[in-house]
């Protein structure tokens, strides 16, 4: 049996996980002092209403490799075959932990890929393996088509302000300089699986705009993902503007950017993730 793995990371609620048969482990995040696990212990929702109360900026760490342990020993038990889909080592730990855990447990029917991919991008992915582990395909082919894949998968997003992406360290104070400036939206991205600070613009339209000329560049015989950190209603007025400019569009859906992603992101961002064509 093939079995998916995924973090919390990337978006998915615990139904969203469960209707497609994916597994899922979850990122901690620190709140004053209290943790709670990401998704299992604090939905989306929740995490907004915390992350607007709080006044500092909640923590996240890695997924142990105990938690990890946990799972594969379960696979191994099973004689089952895993792949592991995780967020980007560029932005933490958790897939270096998962390698850990598998040398620990000292099974090879799991793979651990590094998808250097985070929030959308995983989702994504994950759907793909979904695709193909629900087509009877082997175990050596679902890996590496996402082998191929996970270097494909583009993020463009508009952040109200890099204050959050500085504070958590993801980007240097100048380049924080400008998501300082009122009106301007950065646009931000995944080079190489960290996050990078690509264009600044003025106001939401324009951000938009900007992120949406991107998908000129998509393979629309794949679906396009649309993300928000609590701005639901502004992001799919995106999605709407994606289907006037590519009709053809295959809608993979409209996420919540998850609490791991979103600490650093802040509120009000939004996004679209696709696969770049070939």
């Amino acid at each position: 049996m093939v079995r998916i793995l995924t973090d919390s990371s990337a978006g998915f609620t615990l139904e969203d996980a469960n209707k497609i048969g994916v597994e899922m482990v979850y990122l901690p995040i620190n709140f004053d002092g209290k943790e709670y696990l990401d998704i299992l212990e604090l939905s989306h929702k929740e995490f907004y209403v915390q992350l607007k109360a709080s006044k500092v900026l909640p923590r996240t760490s890695a997924v142990n490799q105990a938690a990890f342990e946990e799972v594969f020993r379960d696979v191994k038990k099973k004689g089952d075959e895993m792949v592991v889909l995780l967020i980007s080592s560029g932005i933490s730990a958790t897939t270096g932990q998962a390698v850990a855990a598998k040398q620990a447990v000292g099974y090879d029917k799991i793979h651990v890929i590094d998808t250097l991919c985070a929030a959308p991008m995983l989702i994504a992915l994950v759907d793909e393996a979904v695709k193909m582990r629900d087509s009877k395909k082997s175990m050596t082919e679902i890996v590496a088509q996402m082998e191929r894949l996970a270097p494909r998968v583009r993020l463009y997003a508009y952040v109200d302000t890099l204050k959050y992406l500085r504070a958590g360290g993801r980007i240097s104070g100048a380049s924080a300089i400008v998501g300082s400036i009122i009106g301007v939206k950065p646009i931000v991205g995944l080079i190489d699986g960290k996050v990078a600070n690509l264009h600044k613009t003025i106001g939401v339209k324009k951000a938009q705009d900007y992120i949406l000329e991107k998908l000129k560049n998509a393979d629309f015989a794949k679906p396009i993902y649309f993300g928000h950190t609590n701005v639901e209603a502004e992001c799919e007025k995106l999605k709407e503007k994606a289907k006037q400019i590519h009709p053809h569009i295959i809608d993979g859906g409209t996420w919540f950017i998850s609490a791991t992603i979103a600490t650093h992101a802040g509120p009000g961002a939004g996004a679209i993730v696709f696969f770049e064509h070939v």
